[in-house]
């Protein structure tokens, strides 16, 4: 078991959000399994000295198994050449091809969140047989129904630049007032990139349910 981490209260009035906001936090990484909830003497962070990590904000790599359903819209799927920041993120060359797949999360018949999908096209053939099943599941439980593809590991990132490429979610976005984005970047057993999304929405980075700790 590794470090102890603040409680709710401390949290809270650490990062200038809610007792709330601070309590959804440590649910969901619980959930991730990077907390662990000890009745009594508190949450501490999951040690796995197997596993590396490296971020500036919050990186944590980490075994992901939970399964779950969403309800997003297709916006945009075409293939391109990676851009410079993606390139340099997957490790590869900016000629490599990938998918790039936009959805939309729909709230009362607004747009919340805008989800920028990138997969390698060398690792699925034609993807466009598996669209429908991206837009209703979280990308490491579509990766996982895939043949002959083992997603292993999750790194995520908060506090993401506005890069170039996000740019669209600036008209596509409802009750636009300040942008905050994340990434959720899935990895095989050898930490090779199977694809990353970048997760923009509505709202101050203050806000956003995630811890920013290493591990």
């Amino acid at each position: 078991m590794g470090c102890k981490i603040p409680s709710e209260i401390e949290l809270a009035d650490l990062f200038s959000v809610s007792r709330v906001t601070a309590n959804k936090a440590i649910k969901e990484m619980s959930l991730l399994g990077v907390l662990e909830r000890v009745r009594g003497r508190g949450t501490f962070v999951c040690s796995n000295q197997s596993i590396s990590t490296e971020s500036t904000a919050f990186g944590s790599a980490m075994k992901l198994d939970f399964t779950g359903k969403r309800k997003h819209q297709l916006v945009q799927f075409r293939i391109i050449k990676a851009y410079p920041e993606l390139a340099k993120k997957a490790h590869v060359s900016e000629n490599d091809l990938f998918y790039e797949i936009i959805l939309v999360n729909k709230s009362k018949d607004k747009n919340k969140s805008l989800d920028y999908t990138y997969i390698p096209v060398e690792l699925i053939e034609d993807i466009t047989q598996s669209l429908n099943h991206l837009s209703s599941h979280f990308v490491y439980d579509y990766l996982k129904s895939l043949p002959g593809v083992h997603p292993k590991f999750i790194k995520i990132f908060v506090n993401i630049p506005h890069y170039t490429f996000l740019q669209t979610a600036n008209y596509l976005l409802d009750d636009l007032d300040d942008i905050a984005i994340f990434s959720t970047d899935v990895y095989d057993i050898n930490m090779k990139l199977l694809a990353t999304t970048f997760t923009t929405y509505c709202g101050s980075s203050v806000d956003i349910p995630l811890l920013t700790f290493s591990i």
